[in-house]
């Protein structure tokens, strides 16, 4: 689901809508988290922070400042990649649905390595309609899930 090349690495290539979204969070995380640039400089997540925010505003950091960034801060590069690649915007990074989502992609990296000898073969391609029919299932069960705990909830109430 990640749209650099299958990879969390930074320096892979990500295209340049993704680094300007991933810029986009990182300032967003920044202020939320009140952190000056002074604070990186002297943490020495960032070189210098002279011009750092205009840099940052304008998606022109260098791979290995939205690296180190991305480390110091805790970006989940899979919740980056769906709230660009999924929903087209950044806001959409701190959703619990983005969170949820990332929590799939994680649960089923860990299925594929449990399944391995199954799905280690070559096979056809899934019809679009199969794969629209899966996602269905995973969007009723995070629904479901959801209505639960807001059901719950209610019932503490």
């Amino acid at each position: 689901m990640l749209a650099c090349n299958d990879t969390d690495d930074l320096n892979a290539g990500c295209s340049a809508s993704l680094t300007a979204g991933l810029c986009a969070i990182i300032s967003h995380e920044l202020a939320r988290r009140g952190i000056s640039s002074r604070h990186l400089a002297d943490r020495r997540v960032i070189r210098r922070r002279q011009g750092f925010r205009e840099r940052l505003a304008l998606a022109q950091l260098l791979p290995s400042e939205l690296d180190a960034l991305v480390r110091y801060l805790e970006i989940d590069m899979v919740r980056v990649a769906i709230a660009f690649e999924v929903f087209g915007d950044a806001e959409c990074y701190p959703d619990a649905l983005t969170l949820n989502l990332g929590n799939v992609c994680r649960a089923l990296k860990a299925a594929v390595k449990r399944q391995g000898d199954a799905l280690d073969c070559a096979f056809e391609p899934m019809r679009p309609a199969l794969c629209d029919a899966v996602a269905d299932r995973i969007c009723q069960a995070l629904a479901q899930h959801h209505a639960r705990v807001e059901q719950a909830r209610s019932a503490l109430l």
